[in-house]
């Protein structure tokens, strides 16, 4: 294998790292290759546990809370190796994985690989859910895959409007495939996902529900060039935050609404700063999408 380095962004994740860093660190010794974890302002102890219990594991301890993006951000820029495994703290690699996505790198139009992702309980191998073992990905497998470092930063990483969370990983996706590369999922490669709660446990739903929807605003606000598409995408979020409020009487959506409108200068800022590249149309259709998959996330 070429080598790797595998950036974990973590908040609060004493308890996932020690099950999910041995896995990876069998996968990819150090050195050849590189295992950095970028803790963002962590509570718990996870930084005193790094430095105790994975000597061989490269620290980047934030001052402050900076977000799921940021963090990223930071790994990449501090990356040793031009291809970087991007793992979420409770993501677990399984054996030869990483290998099988690495194999995709000979393609240099190639922006990032991401596998299967599975729960504790389900088989590990290759599973064709219809659509073949291997097809393309609309966004980027930021919860677990390999990228190139150089893309990455070439398209800029995450981008600071999502702060804190949700729908950073499908805006770098839509990037990349405007800009031509191309993004796979290889379902011969699994990585399991233990626990998916990070987000759960230090937000309360309405927060969730309201910075989820105020960043489908600003999704569709940077990225969709068509009229007609960006009509459908606005009434989709509409219809879903309405829903959400007469159905469980729950207006975190709707408040999402009015916090997205003062993003939208800096949504159609970074729109004007995109360079041209495919349409709209082309996205979807190259990366094997259609309309109500984008409006279903």
């Amino acid at each position: 294998m070429q080598p790797i380095t595998a950036v974990i962004p973590n908040r609060d994740g004493a308890d996932l790292l020690p099950t999910t860093l041995p896995p990876l660190l069998r996968e990819l010794p150090v050195p050849p290759h590189e295992v950095l974890v970028v803790d963002d302002a962590s509570e718990d102890d996870s930084v005193a546990l790094l430095g105790r219990d994975f000597p061989d594991v490269r620290v980047i301890a934030l001052p402050e809370n900076v977000g799921f993006g940021a963090a990223c951000n930071c790994g990449f820029e501090e990356a040793a190796h031009e291809q970087v495994l991007l793992l979420n703290s409770d993501m677990q690699v399984t054996a030869g994985s990483i290998e099988v996505l690495q194999q995709h790198f000979a393609d240099s139009d190639l922006f990032a690989a991401g596998p299967r992702y599975a729960v504790p309980g389900e088989p590990e191998g290759p599973v064709d859910d219809g659509e073949g073992l291997v097809r393309p990905q609309l966004g980027s497998p930021a919860g677990g895959g390999l990228f190139s470092r150089t893309k990455f930063l070439e398209l800029g990483g995450f981008d600071p409007l999502y702060y804190p969370f949700y729908w950073e990983d499908l805006d770098l996706g839509w990037n990349a495939w405007r800009r031509g590369w191309r993004i796979i999922r290889d379902a011969r490669a699994c990585f399991v996902h233990l626990q998916g709660a990070t987000i759960k446990r230090l937000y309360s739903r309405a927060y969730i529900d309201r910075i989820r929807t105020r960043n489908r605003c600003v999704f569709g606000w940077k990225n969709l060039r068509s009229s007609r598409l960006l009509v459908r995408h606005s009434a989709a979020i509409l219809r879903r935050a309405l829903g959400d409020l007469f159905r469980r009487g729950a207006p975190g959506a709707v408040l999402g609404l009015v916090v997205a409108l003062p993003l939208l200068p800096r949504a159609l800022g970074a729109r004007r700063a995109v360079p041209p590249g495919l349409t709209d149309a082309e996205i979807m259709q190259r990366a094997g999408s259609t309309s109500w998959r984008l409006f279903s996330i």
